[in-house]
């Protein structure tokens, strides 16, 4: 298992085209992408040959522990057990262009080099994009969704969080429970499971700020005062990671490093300044290949539920 800035990584180019970058910049590429918002720089990624396939894990649980007699086997002998995360990788490209009167016009006028600036921005948008369909991805996207081609490519840890995780069925719940949710959402994942990691709440900002709005409608307290600063982001003492991606209304309960993606072969980007397109219209053409899959490590540590309001 590897971390993040750790992935080995290529660039294929047609013979008769430069690199569009060269290996250290393809690893400055996906160092800029994972570190470009706080929540992808704290997600673990998995690299694996296969497309489809398992994650193993290794478990001992139970009360295994027996007393000591001399001469006399343990009454009970116990195996680790190996619990299986499937993942499937769904290859996906992100395709850009450049025109040549634009690179020439801005190395003119402002002694910049466009195309620098570009792969800047395009390593933006790839993470942001890889975060947005981390979360959203939805396979059973109906193709009216205007955003259909993008959410259809892979399920997200929405989907995933709700079908293989605890769910906290908010339109059920009491009133007094409500208000609670955050407790419940704690408790909804197994105790055992509870030291698997550093839990946190992941929300949209939005949910977070209506929280502290109501916080603040009904106490004026040096507390609640601090955490309208910002000066802290907790409730029942677990952080909150803010995650934009997320809709609003969405809470999430789990560790940090829960979140996983898994990779199956080296990124590439690809550029081409040759062909009939390039030569008639004057433009660079760029394609940055990868695949992807998020998956929960630990299902079971996770809970989530929707529709939230404070």
């Amino acid at each position: 298992m590897r971390t993040n800035g750790q992935i080995i990584k290529s660039t294929t180019v047609t013979p008769m085209d430069q690199a569009a970058l060269n290996y250290e910049q393809v690893d400055a590429f996906m160092t800029m992408a994972y570190e470009s918002t706080q929540f992808l720089k704290g997600i673990r990624t998995i690299i694996r040959r296969s497309s489809k396939g398992n994650i193993d894990k290794i478990g001992v649980t139970g009360r295994n522990l027996r007393g000591k007699v001399e001469n006399k086997s343990v009454s009970k002998i116990s195996e680790p057990t190996f619990p299986q995360v499937p993942y499937a990788v769904a290859p996906v490209v992100l395709a850009f262009e450049i025109t040549e009167e634009f690179i020439r016009q801005t190395q003119r006028v402002r002694g910049q080099n466009a195309e620098d600036i570009i792969m800047a921005a395009m390593t933006k948008n790839y993470a942001d994009n890889m975060q947005d369909l981390g979360f959203n991805g939805d396979t059973a996207t109906p193709s009216t969704d205007p955003d259909y081609d993008f959410l259809k490519i892979n399920n997200g840890w929405l989907k995933k969080a709700k079908e293989e995780g605890n769910l906290v069925d908010w339109s059920t719940l009491p009133t007094e429970k409500k208000v609670g949710i955050f407790f419940e959402l704690e408790r909804a994942v197994p105790t055992r499971l509870r030291a698997a990691g550093v839990f946190k709440y992941f929300m949209h900002p939005n949910t977070f700020s209506e929280r502290l709005q109501k916080l603040a409608e009904k106490d004026t307290s040096a507390s609640i005062q601090l955490q309208i600063m910002g000066g802290v982001k907790k409730i029942n003492s677990y952080d909150v990671e803010e995650v934009a991606h997320m809709p609003e209304g969405v809470v999430i309960f789990t560790y940090h490093d829960n979140f996983v993606l898994v990779n199956t072969y080296d990124m590439q980007i690809r550029k081409t300044t040759e062909g009939k397109e390039a030569i008639y219209e004057d433009k660079r053409f760029y394609a940055i290949h990868s695949d992807y899959d998020s998956i929960f490590e630990e299902p079971g540590a996770v809970s989530i539920a929707e529709g939230v309001t404070f």
